[in-house]
């Protein structure tokens, strides 16, 4: 064997040595393991690929795409709990595909570094944020266990995702990341450390020192507590979802429920009743109907509903059937007024609501709902959930081919709703959102945006989710880190109400002021002040952001297309 061909072999085992190392890394700083602190060397292993000037070709591709399967399989297992083997094949399937943006951000920080002659921190800064913005969009996008998000607990570091959301948070923690990998490896290979640490680590260190300025900034000037705050009673039972759907169970789930809500109620030394009480998602199992004017209901039907028609057929058919539709819609909503008036405050209830209507192919939409009601029982309001879950709640093209269903555990599909909904309640302005949508920087920034361009920005925004599904694992972990940055990027106190946890409220700075337990009920009760603070974020999003993604076409580009972009290559091989 010549020297060259063992230095070649040597090239690809160190590659996957440290592509591996760096996927196994990643895996250990998000939960379950949550060694949160070590996020910012976790990704050196990754950064060392970067920087090393030999590139062994096709085989050190193979080796990140492998590593970052590996990294999303260990990221991401609790999706194989759902419904298996079906959620399993597609928590690999997801996994796959999200393991090409690691290659891509390899390919894209190495070209900076070899080609454009960037220091390693920049070009890092710039290929991880940009493929982090594109796997956020992308189909619908996801985004979870960002880099980002393994600093939620550092309050004063997170405030910058009012200016950069939680993907820029993770540039900030890749830019340390990449001040120490540049630092060391100089060290070890007996480089300049002079002119590493005047293009490497002194930057690094003053981005992360910035970073922190703004944060102790945002924190000292946030408003103080001034007037009543509205008090919530957040309820966390614990159901199993295989309960949850058996019909004959849902009577189990309401007691269930109710015996929390008004355990919740006597709890506190307090007589008074909280302003607003939250169910989670779906956990009223009877939805609600709607039946489209233009349907025509049975005889059998009215008769159920409203009696037998008089002999003399007096009334009007078309009266008949209006009183008939009244009838089938108010049932549902009688049962419900009977618990809110129960518990003598306002409610907001996570339930399923059907339209019956002979314009779509399946003569109905389904839509995954949240029903505010008051005191009395009568509805403030109704949010239908505008963001459904691909492949979860809904697939793509199905509501013209309703036989995909057929190939899927899912029985039917979700309809989107199309608008917000803002309820005034004990003088705030309260917004509901369902599930994933806190997980989805964009869909809780638009929510935010159009209603207070109509002059009612919500003082606090309510998420009913139902993390059932997932048996304890980490994904309730996840589910709540969104939530934080959510509420720290548009600046707006968030709770949660989530069956089997985590439940919990969050101020305006992201700081949790209460959160329920793992898989076990409790209700939860916490004041909420105003926030209100103008965010960056609400005012440009990604903007700003999506400058790295344009530098990132632009290498794609010169690479593909030709374009002649910048200097020749100095080192390495792309």
């Amino acid at each position: 064997m010549t020297d060259r061909e063992s230095g070649s072999r040597l090239d690809r085992a160190s590659t996957w040595r440290l592509a591996v190392g760096g996927a196994l890394a990643m895996a250990l700083v998000q939960p379950p393991a949550d060694l949160w602190p070590a996020a910012w060397l976790a990704p050196l292993p990754w950064l060392m690929l970067v920087q090393r000037p030999a590139w062994p070709g096709r085989s050190a591709w193979a080796a990140t795409w492998c590593a970052g399967f590996l990294y999303w399989l260990l990221a991401i297992h609790w999706l194989r709990l759902p419904h298996p083997p079906a959620t399993a094949v597609g928590w690999v399937l997801l996994s796959a595909y999200l393991a090409c943006y690691l290659p891509l951000f390899v390919w894209a920080a190495r070209r900076l570094v070899h080609r454009w002659r960037w220091p390693l921190v920049p070009a890092a800064v710039v290929a991880w944020v940009a493929t982090d913005l594109v796997r956020g969009e992308l189909f619908g996008g996801f985004t979870f266990a960002g880099l980002g998000h393994t600093q939620w607990r550092w309050t004063t570091f997170i405030q910058l995702a009012d200016a950069v959301g939680a993907v820029g948070v993770g540039g900030i923690v890749m830019a340390g990341a990449a001040g120490l990998t540049a630092t060391w490896m100089a060290w070890r290979e007996g480089g300049s450390l002079r002119r590493t640490l005047f293009r490497d680590l002194l930057p690094a260190a003053a981005v992360v020192t910035g970073s922190l300025a703004y944060g102790s900034w945002r924190l000292a000037t946030a408003p103080a507590p001034a007037g009543k705050p509205i008090d919530v009673l957040l309820v966390q039972g614990s159901i199993d979802t295989e309960l949850k759907h058996d019909p004959a169970a849902a009577a189990d789930v309401l007691a269930h429920y109710d015996e929390l809500t008004l355990a919740g109620l006597a709890a506190p030394a307090t007589a008074d009743r909280p302003d607003l009480i939250v169910w989670p998602e779906t956990m009223w199992r009877w939805g609600l109907v709607e039946i489209d004017p233009a349907e025509t209901l049975p005889e059998a039907v009215l008769d159920e509903l409203l009696g037998p028609a008089a002999d003399d057929h007096d009334e009007d058919p078309r009266a008949r059937q209006a009183r008939g539709r009244a009838a089938a819609e108010a049932q549902r909503l009688a049962a419900l007024a009977v618990y809110a008036r129960r518990y003598g405050t306002n409610w907001i209830v996570g339930l399923d609501r059907q339209r019956i209507t002979s314009a779509m192919p399946a003569g109905f939409e389904s839509f995954n709902a949240a029903l505010v009601l008051d005191a009395g029982g009568r509805p403030l309001a109704c949010y239908d959930k505008m963001h459904p879950v691909m492949f979860g709640e809904y697939i793509p093209w199905a509501d013209r081919f309703p036989i995909l269903y057929r190939l899927t555990p899912l029985p039917g599909g979700l309809t989107a709703g199309t608008r917000p909904v803002v309820v005034e309640i004990a003088g705030h302005d309260v917004a509901p959102t369902i599930c994933y949508e806190t997980a989805l920087p964009g869909a809780v920034r638009g929510l935010v945006r159009d209603l207070a361009a109509g002059g009612r920005r919500p003082d606090l925004i309510v998420n009913l989710t139902n993390d059932g599904w997932f048996w304890g694992s980490s994904e309730l972990d996840m589910h709540l880190v969104a939530a934080i940055f959510r509420a720290v990027e548009v600046r707006t106190p968030v709770v949660v109400a989530a069956n089997t946890g985590f439940s919990a409220a969050i101020d305006g700075s992201g700081r949790l002021l209460a959160r329920g337990p793992r898989r076990a009920p409790a209700p939860l009760r916490a004041a909420i002040h105003r926030d209100g603070r103008r965010s960056p974020w609400l005012a440009a999003g990604t903007l700003p952001l999506g400058l790295t993604v344009a530098v990132v076409v632009m290498l794609a580009l010169e690479r593909f297309v030709g374009t002649r972009l910048a200097p020749p290559a100095i080192s390495g091989r792309e």
